[in-house]
């Protein structure tokens, strides 16, 4: 019996359903990485390798080594380089959202009204009086018993420099340079800094420094603001103004604890991060994509399609049912082809391993059975860009 894996994009029961949630941007990414491997395989990730500018092809060399493309580890390097730009610049766009998902659902859960991103700039505006001349906007958005909570996430301090951190705090000061103050009917307006993954703090003084000298352009500061900031204390800018900057999960679920008046916040916190913690998709489709692109550009094999071509052979095809039970039904498959796997192409070594690669080639295979109809549309985005 092999291991189990856990592929959202294979699921569809209530249990997964909040967690598919939380996790639908880098969902999205993992079917994109399918349609690139079952797709065609050269014009899929030539794609990647077109949405390239010359200043990465200089900066990395890419134009030395289309010179000498003939040499599979010149030209292999050049459709490395390509993929794993396009998705690590897409999975670092796409984890905030997870953060922020996380962040509504808890909030919610403890009571909270949560608005939609596409509420936000109608609540800021309409609701809590926000007319700022820049067109800023905040991660998460909640109100609880006419008290509002503005959230900017960050997931760790020590990405992007001075204008990234200063770009946290611009909302407010665009807000505090051109506002009174919230609408008279309002209790409280919270504007939070939150940075997720403490580690070292090491730029927090830097972030302390920028969000002060923002702000104090538009407004008085108190005359201990740096020192309450850095200590997570709340700092009170006008009367029903107020803004903190908060490091790692404990603070966090105090201040949700504190803003609903839920005790169990800190609970809620912790059980939407488990929620999170046991998913396959992600880490397989990204590794096994990356093997399979170097057997493809230095082997000229590519196990995808060997597959499909097996598969084919055998006058096997998915069903509901298989896809309903995937575990079970990808094992089963694997040890049918297995024997008549005689090429020398899986990256493994060990009998128990070789199954196990071929089940996971089979289960990508089975999510590009669920989301086939949809790679077109995938792919043309990825022309776009």
């Amino acid at each position: 019996m092999l291991d189990s894996r856990r592929l959202l994009l294979l699921e569809d029961n209530e249990a997964s359903k909040e967690v598919i949630e939380i996790l639908q941007s880098p969902l999205g990414l993992v079917k994109t990485l399918v349609c690139l491997a079952f797709s065609d395989e050269n014009r899929g990730f030539q794609v990647l390798m077109d949405t390239l500018d010359s200043v990465k092809k200089v900066a990395a060399g890419l134009y030395a080594a289309e010179t000498k493309s003939s040499y599979t580890v010149a030209n292999y390097s050049r459709y490395l380089f390509s993929f794993q730009q396009f998705f690590h610049s897409s999975y670092r766009a796409r984890q905030g959202n997870v953060l922020e998902e996380i962040i509504r659902k808890t909030l919610e859960k403890a009571g909270a009204t949560v608005y939609e991103k596409g509420e936000h700039e109608n609540v800021l505006r309409n609701i809590i009086g926000i007319g700022t001349t820049s067109g800023h906007d905040v991660d998460v958005l909640a109100n609880k018993d006419n008290n509002f909570l503005l959230i900017q996430v960050r997931s760790r301090d020590d990405t992007g420099g001075t204008t990234a951190k200063g770009s946290l705090v611009e909302l407010l000061a665009d807000f505090l340079q051109h506002n009174t103050g919230p609408a008279s009917n309002l209790n409280n307006l919270y504007y939070v800094i939150y940075v997720w993954e403490p580690l070292q703090s090491g730029q927090k003084q830097s972030l302390v420094n920028k969000c002060k000298s923002q702000l104090e352009r538009v407004t008085p500061l108190q005359e201990n603001f740096e020192e309450t900031l850095y200590n997570g204390g709340i700092v009170d800018l006008r009367l029903n103004t107020h803004l903190q900057l908060i490091y790692g999960t404990d603070e966090f679920s105090e201040l949700i604890s504190n803003f609903t008046n839920n005790r169990g916040a800190a609970d809620l916190l912790r059980e939407e991060l488990s929620l999170v913690k046991d998913w396959d998709d992600m880490w397989l489709s990204y590794a096994m994509v990356s093997l399979e692109l170097e057997n493809m550009k230095i082997h000229n094999k590519f196990n995808f399609k060997i597959l499909e071509k097996k598969l084919s052979e055998k006058g096997l095809s998915f069903s509901d049912e298989d896809i309903r039970n995937y575990n079970e039904s990808s094992e089963r498959y694997a040890l049918q082809i297995l024997p008549e796997w005689v090429e020398d192409t899986l990256p493994v070594d060990s009998p128990s391993d070789q199954l196990s690669y071929l089940r996971d080639l089979i289960l990508l295979k089975m999510i590009f059975y669920k989301v086939n109809a949809s790679c077109s549309d995938i792919l043309k985005k990825i022309y776009r860009r």
